[in-house]
């Protein structure tokens, strides 16, 4: 279904962005356009999720060719993705339950007949098994079927929902940690306490084209799951790094183009990935090559990097990286900012293997401005929309 190349990237975008007005706003519900036989979203998040293309270029492009006022609904779910990674940083120990509480689970119904089913596309819901296997052949589903998807593993199938948010991302190729859990969580009723959401066969029918037989229930009056803890904000610390001599960077997989969005001026670049320590989840191999061909493909295809002097490691990243200081006695390297996720330990590991080095953290204005509105609800985050668009 995906190229998982920078043309491929372009391509969706020039095809789809002339599109986020009315035809955004009266189809997206829709999981497929069936008159015109094509996706009613734009197939750009497993480009966004790793930042090949950024939200900032993505809202600058958007209102190039329509106005705010046309494009607002597209623009604030291009923001949730801001905000939900910007709510997990100011609230880092809801994803580090997330995957505790995933891991006790899996050791004690790895193995139970109902999840493997599941897994495995071999529930009593004909639908909900394509979608299964629609998800492990693509690594992609609709978001509306997302939701359907989430909710009927909770409240029809009885699952947890930790173990639903760790099969989709293992399978999902814009698989998020701040995304995925949270709207895990929300579907749950535990994100936003007391609202929950509940797949509903009307609902499907009408906006996913099914036909599911009469005799098929779905828990339409569930009640929203609970949890003892409570998270509480924590302040961010976005303090500007020293940057005076800093040509050399080491670009994550997280923020491919960082350097696309930012006045920093680089002669050596790093990049790649060790795939051996990006293991939060048990990634299929569709997502590992997927992260891989983008990688090359930021760098190989883009006319931007033509002058820089790259280096690209997957097999001995650790290795190589250190390899890439010593021959070019480089004393200082910048580090993006990055969030929830395999690579904060990534980064511990290249710090603490290269003492002396000077590693210094750079942050995305796009970020700073947006996530200081990212502590309380979306709504509170969505009136100042107007105000961070200003600021790009």
């Amino acid at each position: 279904m995906f190229q998982s190349s920078l043309k491929e990237a372009q391509a969706f975008q020039d095809f789809y962005l002339p599109k986020t007005g009315s035809y955004y706003r009266d189809n997206r519900n829709y999981s497929y356009d069936f008159k015109n036989k094509r996706n009613t979203t734009s197939l750009l998040s497993p480009y966004i999720r790793y930042r090949l293309l950024s939200e900032e270029d993505i809202i600058k492009k958007t209102l190039s060719i329509n106005s705010f006022s046309k494009t607002e609904k597209f623009i604030q779910e291009i923001y949730w993705r801001t905000y939900w990674k910007g709510w997990l940083e100011h609230r880092p120990d809801v994803y580090d339950d997330y995957l505790m509480q995933r891991n006790e689970l899996l050791k004690n119904l790895s193995n139970t007949t109902n999840y493997k089913k599941t897994i495995e596309g071999e529930t009593y819901l004909p639908f909900f098994n394509d979608w299964v296997k629609k998800l492990k052949k693509d690594g992609y589903l609709h978001n509306h079927i997302r939701m359907w998807f989430a909710s009927i593993w909770i409240f029809t199938l009885e699952l947890p929902w930790q173990l639903g948010a760790n099969f989709f991302m293992e399978n999902l190729l814009d698989g998020d940690p701040a995304s995925n859990t949270l709207s895990w969580r929300w579907v749950a009723g535990i994100q936003t306490k007391g609202k929950h959401y509940l797949a509903r066969k009307n609902n499907i029918i009408k906006y996913g084209n099914v036909d599911i037989n009469e005799n098929i229930k779905l828990n339409e009056h569930a009640v929203c799951l609970e949890e003892n803890k409570s998270y509480f904000a924590k302040d961010l610390d976005f303090h500007n790094s020293e940057t005076d001599d800093l040509d050399s960077i080491l670009i994550p997989t997280d923020d491919l183009n960082f350097v696309l969005n930012n006045k920093f001026q680089f002669k050596n670049i790093f990049s790649g990935i060790p795939f051996n320590d990006y293991n939060d989840h048990k990634f299929t191999q569709k997502v590992k090559d997927h992260l891989k061909s983008i990688t090359i493909s930021n760098f190989r295809d883009n006319d931007l990097y033509k002058d820089f002097e790259t280096t690209i490691e997957f097999e001995e990243y650790y290795k190589t990286f250190t390899d890439w200081i010593n021959k070019r006695n480089i004393k200082k390297i910048g580090l993006p900012y990055v969030t929830k996720g395999n690579w904060k330990n990534i980064y511990k590991k290249l710090i603490l293997e290269n003492p002396s080095v000077n590693f210094v953290y750079l942050h995305r204005k796009y970020d700073m401005d947006a996530w200081k509105f990212a502590n309380k609800g979306f709504f509170n985050f969505k009136k100042h929309i107007p105000e961070l668009i200003s600021k790009l």
